[in-house]
């Protein structure tokens, strides 16, 4: 059964990386929740940031928006934002909007931390 509510968990693992996992549907109804959750945690200076949509599913644009957003700044401060899902429709979402030139996507997330 899929969530029908999103829940976000922010963390910082022992190597100092940030994770946040979002869990259930991300779309317009918790797009202003996932901006407040995942843009604060984008100025971390020099702390890699991580984006776990393992749980996700059924992004919208609104979503998709805030993830660009948070990877131009993750960029602007010269790193890249990490991705960690296996959805191919995340994976088509991140290729159509052209955010594989921006972010690093993984399958998992000990995949992503050891890139």
């Amino acid at each position: 059964m899929l969530d029908l509510q999103a829940t976000f968990e922010a963390g910082e693992l022992a190597g100092g990386e940030r994770v946040l996992s979002a869990l259930g549907p991300l779309d317009e109804r918790v797009a202003g929740d996932l901006r407040a959750t995942l843009i604060p945690l984008t100025d971390a200076r020099g702390a890699p940031l991580f984006l776990d949509l393992t749980g996700a599913h059924g992004l919208d644009a609104s979503a998709m928006l805030v993830i660009a957003d948070a990877a131009r700044l993750v960029e602007r401060r010269g790193a890249r934002l990490g991705i960690v899902t296996r959805s191919p429709a995340v994976l088509g979402l991140i290729t159509e909007s052209g955010l594989d030139g921006v972010v690093d996507v993984s399958a998992t997330l000990g995949e992503a931390i050891g890139r």
